[in-house]
């Protein structure tokens, strides 16, 4: 076997392995070692990607990739996708290939784990670099929204509002960078997030949504409501009570312009109330779509599914999904009968 060479500065790592839970740091991290090793280079020309979930992807052809002269490029990328099995598979292959790594390829594995007990684990930090991608404790996110927003926003964030931010958003990386960059855009040439812009922008969106999930069960469209709850749902997963108190809140708005109606308030300021101004017909629609004992009932049953989430009881996601499908049944039911 020859002699195991090892990195040198000028050469630049062989091999690349992305490994951990956490999906948002992982994408971030491929993107990064792809522009490193192709900088301006055309993706199409030098860049190669492979399913490790395919039993048919052979070490072979990723090696011959490897070894392939790059064309208008310095390197060309070999990249593994999913690459657990695949590593599994060729573990003692991969290990002989770093002792002899080709001059001209550099190779990048993306997986779950990687373990550090292993010889290939060795080789692959001498000879490259392991970034691991765990995943932040929500008591860490806060922090992280700080650093993130700095450095790939150009932002600052207070800390109250990065606690709001992740009260609406939830602890998905993925959804808190795109609340980032939203605000970031927001904020302009003030370049700091007040927890008023968090309200203003995220805080209203959200609650647009769970108002319209209200909408189409007023409508009887439950593949549309089940479709909007579950974007909400996916927010808060970490609170199910704040998500169902969404839900809850939203009906409570409709109740009380009900009841507005029914004392002599007209369509125009029942609109003004709910800050619907310029949808009237909406409004008209989903006054009579409901009677107050309806609205009442549903109530009922909110508060019903947050007992039970936190008593052992159905999971909030199942309740409130129930709760959609009964109070689409009965829209259409209503319409059957006239």
């Amino acid at each position: 076997m020859p002699a195991a060479k090892e990195k040198s500065s000028s050469a630049g790592p062989v091999i690349y392995v992305v490994s951990g839970p956490e999906v948002f740091l992982k994408q971030e991290a491929i993107q990064t070692v792809v522009r490193r090793v192709m900088g301006n280079a055309d993706r199409s020309l030098s860049l190669s990607e492979y399913d490790g979930t395919l039993a048919g992807v052979a070490l072979a052809d990723v090696l011959d990739d490897a070894r392939t002269l790059p064309f208008l490029a310095e390197k060309r990328l070999v990249m593994v996708r999913d690459a657990d099995s695949f590593i599994t598979r060729y573990r003692a292959e991969l290990e002989e290939y770093l002792d002899d790594p080709s001059p001209y390829g550099v190779l990048l594995l993306e997986c779950k784990s990687f373990s550090a007990a292993t010889r290939l684990h060795k080789r692959a930090q001498a000879v490259g670099e392991i970034i691991k991608c765990e995943a932040i404790k929500p008591r860490m996110l806060p922090a992280w929204l700080a650093d993130r927003a700095r450095k790939a926003h150009g932002v600052q964030i207070d800390s109250r509002a990065a606690a709001l931010l992740q009260d609406l958003v939830g602890n998905d990386l993925g959804g808190l960078d795109g609340e980032l960059e939203k605000l970031a855009l927001y904020v302009g040439d003030r370049k700091r997030i007040a927890v008023a812009d968090v309200e203003a922008l995220v805080g209203q969106h959200r609650e647009e949504k769970v108002w319209d999930i209200l909408s189409a069960i007023a409508a009887g469209n439950q593949a549309r409501a089940i479709s909007l709850w579950e974007e909400v749902w996916q927010t808060d997963r970490a609170a199910p009570g704040r998500a169902v108190a969404g839900v809850a809140y939203t009906v409570r708005r409709m109740l009380a312009a009900k009841r507005a109606q029914e004392s002599g308030t007209s369509i125009p300021e029942i609109a003004r109330m709910l800050m619907r101004w310029n949808d009237e017909a909406g409004v008209r629609s989903e006054l009579a779509a409901f009677s107050t004992q309806q609205l009442e009932q549903m109530l009922c049953r909110l508060l019903k599914a947050d007992v039970d989430a936190k008593s052992g009881g159905p999971s909030v996601q199942s309740s409130i999904e129930a709760f959609i499908i009964e109070g689409c049944r009965n829209r259409r039911q209503k319409r059957a009968t006239g």
